[in-house]
């Protein structure tokens, strides 16, 4: 079976939380975006696309989301084509034991890259009602 990557997200790394407020601001009064998904690391666009982050994040410049449907293959994958994973930030299922999200541990090109489960979406940590939507 040959892995498929389907594009999610860019995160976008602020400085500070000052920064990381500007930025939002631009994307709110510049480019239109009105509806955000907040977490407590960041703010997602309504179309999910990008993860204005509140501070610094992962990677130098930010990250890149990537869906796969079959995560444990992709790990593989990854990992024969020489790309070390970050098991110790990755995030699990409830059984502890299932991976569904990891990062590979080095940047390219300034972004760390990781890669989710499509049925496990990347934004909700334990309960998406307490993930509050803000405008502006």
């Amino acid at each position: 079976m040959a892995v498929k990557f389907e594009f999610g997200h860019v995160g976008i790394n602020a400085q500070s939380p000052e920064e990381g407020e500007k930025m939002k601001r631009f994307f709110t009064e510049v480019m239109g975006y009105q509806n955000y998904r907040e977490i407590p690391a960041s703010y997602f666009t309504e179309d999910n696309k990008m993860e204005l982050m509140k501070k610094m994040g992962k990677g130098s410049m930010g990250h890149l989301g990537f869906f796969v449907d079959d995560m444990p293959e992709a790990i593989r994958y990854l990992e024969r084509l020489g790309y070390a994973m970050d098991y110790e930030h990755a995030r699990y299922d409830e059984d502890g034991k299932t991976i569904k999200l990891i990062f590979l541990q080095d940047e390219i090109n300034g972004f760390r890259i990781h890669i989710t489960v499509k049925k496990a979406p990347f934004y909700v940590e334990n309960n998406a009602e307490a993930i509050p939507v803000v405008s502006k």
